[in-house]
């Protein structure tokens, strides 16, 4: 199962790392996590994954993570996105970025220098 535009929901409150260059988002998952992932919490009530996405507006590279939470662990796994979903999180980041802020995600990250 390939992840597409009706799969997910970017949440607008970015994130940006010190160096002012990686913006992480939070995907909202509108997909069976269990059968993406491989996870088992689907069935788990104490269970929950968050899935997360890095862009490095200096080299238009896309990578991904997810967290599995439960009571008392937090266990984080790398997620490759495919070329097509690839493409399609970091236009769906673009889109949300302008939307709610106004400016590309490369214009949010320079806008969130820490030194001043």
């Amino acid at each position: 199962m390939e992840i597409t535009r009706d799969m997910i929901r970017i949440d607008d409150d970015f994130s940006v790392d010190d160096d002012q260059k990686i913006v992480t988002a939070y995907l909202e998952t509108w997909f069976d996590v269990d059968k993406k992932f491989g996870t088992d919490v689907n069935d788990d009530d104490n269970a929950w994954v968050n899935f997360y996405a890095d862009y490095n507006v200096e080299t238009d590279n896309l990578t991904c993570f997810y967290l599995i939470s439960r009571p008392n662990s937090c266990t984080d796994h790398e997620y490759k996105p495919t070329e097509a979903e690839a493409k399609i999180i970091k236009e769906m980041m673009q889109d949300t970025c302008i939307k709610y802020h106004g400016c590309t995600l490369k214009e949010y990250a320079a806008s969130m220098d820490m030194t001043m």
